[in-house]
């Protein structure tokens, strides 16, 4: 999936208005015909399926987009989002508490986050409250837990919802990353998200909220030196769905926000000053018949192309925290959002239901 630096139109809108009626126009078509013939067969009335279509599809839609843009009071509900020291967590934080929600806001370390958090304590209502949230830290999960139980709002019977932020991106081929590169990504990306929605859930269950996953279009589209995020989303994305089986007794939601080629958290691969010597660093803990057969020319040459995945013009979050609105505010939010451009949404149908050999031509590079 290529990174473009020019700017296309949102169109997840119209995606999800259409995913929101394709059911009702069917089952009114269904309906109509059946009606129809009903109708005719007794002599009751000679109308023709197409009226009842005409007039079950206004009464269905119109049901339907009613139904679709309901949403909930901000007044006396709580969230809470990790990551905020990301553009996605740090924008969401400033939204929501603008709409009249009390916010918990948790960072991943605030030693190094203070300038942010003092801009953020600045420009918020006195409904913020600024954590400090290592969510591979099992301390940190319970003394925000503990914390966040002891300052719900008054009469919030619980946490309204619970917004996974919090992202760690490694870059480099599945087999140069070292052990340790893979076993942090895997801990905030999974292990962690996994064990702070366990120890949050009797709140969310209690307000019968809901738990709001960001993953990526990437767990459903391959990309080279991107492997390990994308095995991971899409982990995120099986686990998030048996979550929302498992929670639908309890009248909790499970939203799934699949964003695109934007990096949502911390990337391994930060900046150019760091690449070669991370480099460096993968290089030498490969093993040497590994070393040989790659070459230090191209493995160098190879990272160096890792650029377009560390810079490159700021993406326009413009329509995932959207999303991420609709998720928590929706009375009846969407099981995923995918805000997209179209040509991504273009190459995620494709990879689904093209043949593996044509789509690995058209975009395969």
């Amino acid at each position: 999936m290529p990174s473009n630096g020019s700017k296309e139109t949102d169109d997840s809108q119209t995606w999800e208005l259409a995913e929101r009626c394709l059911l009702p126009i069917a089952f009114s078509h269904a309906i109509a015909v059946i009606l129809a013939t009903i109708l005719n067969t007794f002599g009751i009335s000679q109308t023709s399926s197409f009226v009842l279509f005409l007039l079950l599809l206004v009464i269905s839609v119109g049901s339907t987009l009613f139904y679709h843009n309901l949403k909930v009071t901000a007044a006396g509900k709580a969230v809470l989002i990790t990551g905020c020291d990301s553009r996605v967590g740090y924008a969401l934080v400033k939204q929501l508490d603008d709409l009249g929600f009390t916010v918990f806001a948790g960072f991943n370390n605030k030693a190094e986050n203070e300038d942010i958090m003092q801009k953020l304590k600045d420009h918020a209502s006195g409904r913020l409250h600024v954590l400090q949230l290592d969510i591979t830290s099992e301390r940190d999960i319970h003394s925000t837990f503990l914390y966040v139980n002891e300052n719900l709002p008054d009469g919030a019977p619980g946490l309204w919802a619970l917004v996974h932020a919090a992202a760690w991106v490694t870059l480099g081929e599945c087999e140069w990353v070292p052990p340790s590169v893979l076993k942090r990504s895997i801990d905030i990306n999974f292990i962690g998200l996994a064990r702070l929605t366990q120890v949050f859930l009797p709140l969310v269950r209690r307000s019968k909220g809901r738990i709001v996953l960001i993953s990526s279009l990437l767990a459903r589209i391959p990309s080279p030196v991107r492997g390990i995020y994308c095995a991971l989303k899409a982990a995120v994305e099986a686990w998030g769905s048996c979550l929302r089986l498992e929670m639908r007794r309890w009248g909790v939601d499970v939203v799934i926000v699949e964003t695109g080629e934007y990096v949502s958290g911390n990337a391994w691969l930060k900046d150019n000053t760091a690449l070669l010597e991370q480099a460096r660093d993968m290089w030498t803990q490969l093993d040497p018949q590994t070393r040989k057969e790659y070459g230090q020319e191209l493995f160098q040459a190879e990272m160096l192309a890792l650029e377009k995945y560390t810079q490159g013009p700021e993406a326009d979050l413009t329509a995932v925290t959207r999303t991420l609105i609709d998720a928590v505010v929706k009375t009846f939010p969407m099981r995923r959002y995918t805000p997209v451009t179209r040509s991504e949404r273009i190459q995620a149908l494709c990879n689904h239901y093209l043949p593996k050999p044509i789509y690995d031509i058209l975009y395969t590079n």
